[in-house]
């Protein structure tokens, strides 16, 4: 007489179900910090490329055109010991960014009209940047489309406009004096030109103190300067 042996059926039993997901838990509940880590230090190598780009481009212009870009309409030059700064009114901004991008893109736009490409009549491109994925509520990149809110301006990785201060009373510094307490008058950079992001807090210095270096721990500003 034969006999079959009874053929065993392999499964997970319930406790072993759960550990299971109770393990892959744990392992997401490690990983998701690391990708946040991750991904803030790639806004913030992002921030820092635009901001170095930036600065590149308008001394391009300057080497072109023997002068700096104006920032807005009438406002070229100074001649008090102010100087001129463009991005997020909270950062000192008498305007948004986009008068001094549609002259360094060469869009016949805004002040660079009047006629067609009045500040930039040789047409060059001086800098390049792709178009905000979503222009309602833009993060790093230009706001292109008609019915965007802030049209041309550039933003970044945080959903701020960068900030661009510019030496247009041609004495080889800037002034930051309502930027930054670190770097007023006394401490002012020896640079013709200068930008910067508000980072992750999108405020000035450390949750805005205005203050960029506390010791030597420095807030999440994103600047070209240093």
């Amino acid at each position: 007489m034969t006999t079959t042996a009874p053929i065993r059926r392999s499964a997970f039993t319930l406790i072993e179900l759960l550990t299971v997901i109770a393990i892959i838990a744990i392992l997401m509940g490690l990983l998701f910090p690391a990708i946040g880590t991750i991904k803030e230090s790639a806004r913030k190598t992002q921030a820092k490329n635009d901001v170095t780009n930036i600065v590149a481009a308008v001394k391009q212009y300057y080497t072109e055109y023997g002068k700096y870009p104006p920032l807005v309409e009438g406002v070229a030059t100074s001649t008090d010991d102010k100087d001129t700064a463009v991005g997020e009114k909270d950062a000192g901004g008498i305007a948004d960014n986009n008068a001094l991008f549609n002259t360094l893109r060469s869009i016949p736009e805004g002040i660079n009209t009047n006629p067609d490409y009045k500040y930039n009549p040789r047409r060059i491109v001086f800098f390049e940047g792709k178009a905000a994925t979503d222009p309602t509520n833009p993060r790093a990149g230009f706001t292109d489309t008609q019915d965007a809110t802030k049209k041309g301006c550039f933003f970044d990785p945080w959903g701020k406009q960068y900030c661009v201060v510019i030496d247009t009373n041609y004495d080889n510094v800037i002034k930051l004096d309502e930027q930054y307490n670190d770097f007023g008058s006394t401490n002012a950079p020896r640079v013709g030109v200068g930008a910067f992001s508000l980072g992750k807090d999108s405020k000035l210095g450390t949750k805005g103190d205005k203050t960029y270096r506390k010791g030597t721990t420095n807030s999440d500003d994103v600047i070209s300067w240093q």
